[in-house]
C-alpha cells in the first residue's frame, strides 16, 4: 500500500471533521491532553477490507481499551457523539490521499436484533454501499491480522514472540539486521533466541538475548522497558512493511540517554522496510533529540520525510485542527522554544 499524503476523518469519535495534509513518512503528532492524538491513530486503522477493519476496532476495544465484554454493538463507541442525534447517523467517512489517487471509504454499522436459539446475532458492516454481514463476536475475538498499532501500555506479551517467530526469526538477513539495530540499546547483543522449553501460552518470557560478553542468555525483559519498547517497534515495522504503523507515546519507557540511538534505529529500519510512521508524544526532550538526530550529516536525508502535526482545539472552527510543520519549521520552533504541544514550556 502506498503511503498516504493526506487524511480526512468524519464522524469518528470526537471528530465531526478532521483533516491532515502534507503528511510525510515520519509523522509526530503532538498537542494538549484530550485533544484527540490517540483518536487520530485509531482513525488511521481504516482498511479497505471490512473484516480486517472491523477486527482492528474490536481489538482496540478488547485489548487496548480493556472492555470486558466486546460485541459488534460496541462499535458505536467509535462514532462521533458530538451531535445530539448521533445514534441516527452512524456513518463514518475516511478520505485517504495517495500519490496518484484519492480513496473515500464510508463505514456504517447497523446492528440487528439479538437472535434466539443457536444462531448468533449479526451486524451489517456497510463499506461504500456494500453490505457485509458478519457474525457478532465475543470478548475473545481472534486477531487473524496483526493490528498496526502500538498503544502506550503494551510491553512484553506472548504475541511478541509469535510475531518474531513468524515474520523475522526465519528470515536470516532480516534477523541479522534486527540484532544490529538493537545494539543502540543493548550494545553487546549477539543474537535472539526463542526458548524452546517455554510455550507461547506460558506467563514467562520466551525471548532471550545472547551477548558477546557472557555465555549466559538472558530474557528480553531483563534489559528494561526501553529495550522491550524498541524491540516491539522494530518487530512491528517488520510485520507491517510497505504499510503504516501507529505508535502511541513513542517515548514511553525510553531513557533520555537512549533517545538518540532510539530515533536513529527506528528511522533507518522504517526507511529500509518502507513503513510510514504516525507517533504521538508529550515529551519535549524527545522532540529535541528528534531534531538533533535529523541534523546529523548521515541523517539529513530523512529531513524531507519528517513532519510534526500539532493538534489544536480551535475556538474559531469549533473543531480539532492539525497544524503541519515541515522539518525546517519544526527545527525553528524547537530552537526558539516555541511550544508545540499546547500550554507553556516550564
Amino acid at each position: 500500500m502506498a503511503h498516504i499524503t493526506s487524511f480526512t476523518a468524519q464522524n469518528f469519535k470526537r471528530f465531526e471533521h478532521f483533516e491532515m495534509h502534507n503528511i510525510g513518512q515520519f509523522n509526530l503528532i503532538v498537542g494538549d491532553n484530550n485533544v484527540g492524538k490517540t483518536s487520530v491513530l485509531e482513525a488511521l486503522l481504516i482498511d479497505e477490507n471490512p473484516e480486517i477493519y472491523k477486527q482492528r476496532l474490536l481489538t482496540v476495544l478488547f485489548k487496548f481499551r480493556q472492555f470486558t465484554d466486546v460485541t459488534d454493538s460496541y462499535l458505536s463507541y467509535f462514532v462521533c457523539r458530538n451531535k445530539p442525534d448521533w445514534e441516527s447517523g452512524r456513518t463514518m467517512c475516511f478520505v485517504l490521499g495517495l500519490p496518484n489517487e484519492t480513496k473515500t471509504l464510508r463505514i456504517k454499522f447497523k446492528d440487528k436484533n439479538q437472535s434466539t436459539g443457536s444462531q448468533p446475532a449479526t451486524s451489517e458492516f456497510i463499506l461504500d454501499g456494500v453490505i457485509h454481514s458478519i457474525s457478532s463476536s465475543n470478548s475473545h475475538y481472534p486477531e487473524e491480522y496483526p493490528t498496526p498499532y502500538i498503544p502506550l501500555f503494551l510491553a512484553y506479551e506472548h504475541k511478541l514472540t509469535k510475531l518474531y517467530s513468524s515474520y523475522v526469526g526465519l528470515a536470516t538477513k532480516l534477523d541479522d539486521e534486527l540484532v544490529e539495530h538493537l545494539k543502540s540499546i543493548i550494545p553487546t547483543i549477539k543474537g535472539i533466541i526463542v526458548n524452546p522449553y517455554i510455550t507461547y501460552t506460558s506467563d514467562s518470557a520466551a525471548l532471550f538475548i545472547s551477548r558477546t560478553d557472557t555465555e549466559t542468555a538472558l530474557p528480553l525483559g531483563f534489559f528494561g522497558d526501553g529495550a522491550i519498547k524498541l524491540f516491539r517497534i522494530l518487530i512491528e515495522i517488520a510485520v507491517h512493511r510497505g504499510k503504516r504503523l501507529m505508535i502511541d507515546e513513542i517515548d514511553a519507557g525510553v531513557h533520555i540517554q537512549n533517545f538518540r540511538g532510539f530515533w536513529k534505529t527506528i528511522l533507518r529500519f522504517a526507511t529500509k522496510l518502507n513503513v510510514q510512521l504516525f507517533m504521538t508524544t508529550h515529551n519535549w526532550e524527545c522532540l529535541e533529540v528528534f531534531k538533533k538526530v535529523l541534523e546529523e550529516p548521515e541523517m539529513e536525508q530523512f529531513q524531507v520525510r519528517a513532519r510534526c502535526f500539532t493538534l489544536i482545539d480551535s475556538p474559531v472552527t469549533k473543531r480539532v485542527e492539525a497544524v503541519c510543520s515541515t522539518f525546517e519549521q519544526f527545527e525553528t520552533a524547537i530552537e526558539n522554544g516555541t511550544e508545540l504541544r499546547g500550554g507553556a514550556i516550564v
